[in-house]
């Protein structure tokens, strides 16, 4: 993997630092403000029940199947903390990159146990210190609304992805049936999460910015997601009420929302070969 160590401040600890001791960085001539580093684990926040972790595994899964399987190397963008993707990873995969502006995520980062040779960097995916060219797959779970700018970050992944290479990125959709159904009823809704979003995308927008920046063979797989209420949701913890639920998400409810307007969603494209 060709990294660009000037951009580099210190390796310390197992963890490429671009970033330093700067809360703002220069993002197209334009000085911007990223978020600070915070420490967050599913495991104990109280928004986050059993079925939202047993759909996040179906993402996963997803994950693997549709742009992680063949890569010999791998780029998370957002990964690291909690994150399962080292599980996820295809058996020739022999380079795993971790690429985060949390410090938290990157010391904390579960790594895959066989031998693969794993980079953490604390960088921002608006600027990846990357050379051109570099990585078959690059994930981004959950993390496009939380960049400052995410068409450059669609740009840059672009760059650094070789011909052929895959993307996929994860999201809460914002144009699912329950968030309409929500806002309909005018149910107020409360988030203790400390940090925020600054994008909330549907499916449609995603598509289109991997289309205009010039990715093909957009798709995405949608995951219709039985929403209930919090009380019901902890209630289904066991093996065969989690394997129920997903199959009545992905499976019946599919069929009548479609892969555009579940609650959450894989889309995934391809790098073509340039032009020559």
């Amino acid at each position: 993997m060709k990294l660009n160590l000037e951009m580099a401040h210190t390796f310390k600890n197992g963890i490429y630092d671009f970033l330093g001791s700067s809360e703002t960085l220069n993002i197209n001539g334009q000085s911007i403000k990223i978020e600070l580093d915070y420490e967050w684990d599913y495991v104990s926040d109280p928004i986050i029940t059993p079925t939202i972790v047993h759909e996040w595994s179906y993402l996963n899964e997803l994950f693997s199947k549709y742009v992680l399987y063949n890569a010999k190397s791998v780029l998370s963008i957002g990964g690291g903390g909690s994150s399962k993707t080292h599980e996820y990873l295809s058996p020739g995969t022999e380079e795993f990159i971790i690429l985060n502006p949390g410090k938290w995520d990157l010391e904390y980062a579960k790594l895959p146990e066989r031998n693969i040779t794993t980079y953490k960097i604390l960088a921002i995916a608006e600027q990846i210190p990357l050379f051109s060219n570099q990585v078959d797959a690059i994930e981004i779970p959950a993390t496009l609304d939380h960049v400052v700018d995410a068409r450059k970050v669609i740009q840059e992944s672009f760059r650094v992805l070789v011909e052929g290479g895959k993307i996929g990125i994860t999201l809460g959709n914002s144009a699912s049936w329950y968030r309409k159904l929500v806002d309909f009823l005018r149910v107020k809704v409360t988030d203790n999460h400390e940090h925020h979003h600054n994008f909330h995308f549907t499916v449609e927008e995603v598509e289109n910015l991997l289309w205009n920046e010039g990715f093909v063979e957009v798709k995405t797989r949608g995951t219709a997601y039985l929403k209930l209420p919090k009380k019901i949701e902890r209630r289904i913890n066991s093996p065969a009420l989690l394997f129920l639920h997903r199959f009545v998400s992905n499976t019946l409810l599919r069929l009548i929302f479609g892969d555009a307007h579940g609650g959450m969603f894989l889309t995934y494209a391809v790098k073509p070969p340039m032009l020559l």
